[in-house]
């Protein structure tokens, strides 16, 4: 199959909820406008840091924090040190106030925080530091790297450094196409009607991503907190910027185009996983792509047993995300019951 039918195209948020019931309403309430304790110990504690750009001409970047821990984050900012031997991307330029998003990830532990707001690179004794204004922080669920195995290292990235060697272009090389092949993790940057943006990943097992017709990716949509940020993004501006990830190497594979979202079975049938065919996909018609060479993410320990966290060095999921959302006196205890059983069935039946 080289082309996808437009015949099951979902082109509308109502289509789209016939398919993903809404979200429960305390979801509503995950969002977060200032840095909370439980958002700073994941800051304090996180490895890496990805951000996206609104700008569809940029790649998704990494920070190695462990080597430069984020300098303050207090109320909605947070500052991070640019590495001196990391260029800036053009969209970071002198005077520029890009949209933008972060997401921290911690070592060994599943779930993360995920940020969105507006970023500029400020002078700060010589060295450029990255400002960042968040309009909204929220903590993210672990089903993602559960599904991927994201911290089983899939051994030496010496094809993935050879893959780096082969130059950008519109179409998807032989390089490329095995890397995707490779791959069990993408993050995915998209942006909403207002430009505002979200950065958000999918990972399933080894080569997940479906390749038709050599330039066209179908990403499947598995269960989720069904508030489906991403698929209303794509709804609303077709831009997705898109960074494959094998764990334990130093290249990243970044493919920006044009998506949209399918319910077609034909498409979606061969994507199924313990033969439950996903409701929706992802349809990326790749406009370009480059190989990134990304040392930060080894260099930070996020593939070393000896820097993973271990769960008891930070309070649970369930209980930051529910005190997160209705405080730490008896609404936020209740909360917790409920959002641990809901996790635990979750991970339960990841698909």
């Amino acid at each position: 199959m080289s082309e996808i039918s437009q015949s099951h195209r979902i082109d509308s948020l109502k289509s789209l909820r016939k398919l993903i019931s809404e979200p429960p309403s305390m979801m509503k309430k995950r969002l977060q406008s200032q840095v909370d304790d439980y958002c700073q110990t994941i800051i304090e504690k996180a490895a890496v840091c990805a951000l996206g750009f609104a700008e569809p001409a940029a790649d998704i970047e990494f920070l190695n924090l462990r080597d430069a821990p984020v300098v303050h984050s207090q109320g909605d900012r947070i500052a991070m040190s640019w590495p001196a031997d990391k260029a800036l991307p053009p969209v970071l330029a002198p005077g520029s106030r890009p949209r933008c998003s972060l997401y921290f990830i911690m070592p060994g532990i599943g779930f993360a925080l995920r940020a969105n707001g507006r970023c500029a690179v400020v002078p700060k004794d010589g060295a450029p530091l990255l400002e960042f204004q968040a309009d909204a922080l929220f903590l993210h669920c672990s089903r993602a790297k559960v599904r991927a195995e994201f911290w089983r290292a899939r051994g030496d990235d010496f094809a993935a450094r050879a893959a780096a060697a082969a130059p950008a272009a519109a179409r998807l090389s032989e390089e490329a196409l095995a890397f995707i092949a490779r791959s069990p993790y993408v993050l995915l940057l998209t942006r909403n009607a207002d430009g505002a943006t979200e950065l958000s990943p999918r990972g399933d097992p080894d080569g997940f991503v479906r390749v038709l017709g050599g330039n066209t990716l179908v990403i499947p949509e598995r269960p989720g907190n069904k508030v489906a940020c991403t698929l209303s993004n794509i709804l609303a501006q077709e831009q997705v910027t898109a960074s494959f990830v094998i764990p334990g190497c130093a290249t990243v594979l970044s493919v920006a185009g044009r998506g949209w979202l399918s319910a077609d079975r034909q498409v979606l049938e061969p994507l199924a996983v313990n033969g439950k065919v996903p409701a929706v996909g992802i349809v990326l018609q790749v406009d370009r792509f480059r190989f990134q060479h990304c040392p930060e993410l080894v260099a930070a320990g996020l593939w070393s047993s000896a820097t993973h966290l271990r769960e008891s060095d930070i309070p649970s999921f369930p209980k930051m995300l529910a005190e997160h959302m209705n405080g730490r006196g008896l609404l936020g205890k209740a909360t917790t019951l409920v959002v641990d059983a809901v996790v635990k069935h979750d991970l339960k039946n990841l698909y």
